[in-house]
């Protein structure tokens, strides 16, 4: 903020002068690296063990907050929630693929998955009907279901039918002062953009609903990007006032953590679902386009940004992020990238030290980039490579979710005296028992019938 806000109402003028800068923010960040901190090494070495491949951990490209919780909770087998979930605004992309391969992999090994859809968020947004965020709350959860997260064994659920949620939202509201939300979001946010708040404070219920005493986890964390950050920093301030307080509330006993993964950047640009040409997308996308016109998009997008000059390094740096952290790339890279990681010369590494921390990943890539071509691997070309085949893989798992989707919402128990034909759960979804959110403790609709309220518009 250059120049002094000024805010008037009609018994007030107040002006705002930054006196300490501070970044964005919530949903405006853009492609931060220094929000939370460096995750411990221990916290790595834990996540090395379990079953499963997590390129993120594996390329030391975690951040947290509050980390040390997690890592307690996890060395010491206590039982955990995920919340990670999304707003139902627009269509899945590789960045969003990053974000539910990381909680495929934790409910894999035994974590469950809270998974809000904030419908809630999408009533304060003016652009959007409700039939248009409810079409990409089912496409969405098509997307989230084919990249492995079950979503039998998840809570899926939207905000709006969760009074859980509301009410420990509103309990930890109490200690809420009007100084906190000013220096997390910043003042030009509050006085713009003032309903905001409503979705970071329903966003703080959504994190601490896993340790909610009907569920009962010891301990909540939250799966996303650093832009998440904000939300964060909301949820730890107001359950540690509350903490202190000593007053009990729904069962909530620890201070909740984030757990933050990289980016994927776009081609111009963070991925972004509301910026279609710098964003590959998985599923139909916004133009709700079938699986050939999806593939031939993609690979002009990649073809217009190859030839021109001004995005052909950002292109680099996308194409770069896909091949490290997305599996479906990584497998077909001749560079091991963890043990490119694991062997940067002392000279390289001396010379990061004299940069800020922004400055030395920037320089990391660049080394990463020129180890590459060392192994003449172009990854553009490889990312272009293997684009369709990716996207031909997903829409199968997408099919097959959309058609078991339908099947559980059209399946009527016949009785026990009748041959059940109850849908067969998918086989890429299995998980440990402990994984498994109760079913009876759910609210609202179930995640198949979200998908099958729009079973006239979805598009596999």
């Amino acid at each position: 903020m250059d120049k002094k806000l000024e805010l008037s109402t009609s018994r007030y003028k107040v002006s705002f002068e930054e006196i300490v800068k501070g970044g964005p923010g919530g949903y405006e960040s853009t492609y931060l690296t220094s929000e939370g901190e460096a995750s411990p090494n221990e916290l790595y070495n834990f996540l090395d063990r379990l079953d499963g491949t997590f390129l993120p951990s594996a390329n030391r490209m975690l951040r947290t907050r509050n980390g040390d919780n997690l890592l307690t909770a996890l060395s010491e087998g206590k039982s955990l929630g995920i919340a990670s979930g999304f707003k139902p605004s627009g269509a899945f992309h590789f960045g969003h693929k990053l974000a539910s391969s990381a909680v495929s992999f934790f409910q894999k090994n035994g974590v469950q998955v809270f998974m809000p859809v904030a419908d809630l968020e999408c009533m304060l947004d003016t652009k959007l009907s409700r039939e248009q965020y409810m079409y990409f709350a089912a496409d969405n959860l098509l997307d989230w279901g084919a990249n492995g997260v079950n979503l039998d064994a998840a809570y899926v659920y939207l905000q709006s039918e969760e009074h859980r949620v509301a009410n420990l939202a509103y309990f930890l509201a109490r200690g809420l002062s009007i100084d906190l939300p000013i220096d997390i979001y910043g003042a030009q946010k509050m006085i713009e953009k003032f309903p905001f708040l409503f979705a970071g404070i329903t966003q703080v219920g959504d994190i601490c609903l896993p340790q909610h005493e009907d569920f009962g986890n010891y301990h909540s964390f939250m799966v996303s990007g650093q832009d998440q950050d904000g939300h964060m920093k909301m949820t730890s301030e107001l359950v540690k006032r509350a903490l202190e307080s000593g007053i009990d509330f729904g069962g909530v006993q620890t201070l909740p953590s984030g757990l933050y993964i990289p980016h994927i950047r776009g081609i111009i640009g963070k991925a972004s679902s509301s910026e279609p040409e710098s964003t590959i997308y998985l599923g139909s996308g916004p133009d709700s386009d079938d699986l050939n016109e999806r593939i031939s998009k993609s690979l002009q997008k990649l073809d217009r940004a190859s030839e021109n000059p001004t995005l052909a390094l950002q292109l680099q740096y996308a194409a770069l992020d896909m091949v490290r952290y997305i599996e479906d790339f990584n497998m077909h890279s001749l560079v091991d990238f963890v043990e490119l990681n694991e062997r940067i010369p002392e000279q390289t590494k001396t010379s990061l030290g004299n940069l800020n921390e922004s400055e030395a990943l920037l320089a990391i890539d660049n080394y990463l980039i020129e180890k590459c071509n060392e192994h003449s691997q172009d990854n553009v070309a490889l990312v272009r490579d293997v684009l369709p085949e990716a996207l031909r893989n997903h829409q199968q798992r997408r099919q097959r979710v959309l058609d078991y989707a339908l099947a559980r919402a059209d399946y009527k128990d016949p009785g026990a005296w009748a041959e059940d034909d109850r849908p067969i759960e998918l086989e890429f979804w299995k998980v440990p028992s402990n994984a498994v959110v109760e079913e009876k403790k759910m609210a609202g609709p179930r995640w198949f019938h979200i998908v099958s309220s729009m079973r006239d518009k979805i598009l596999a």
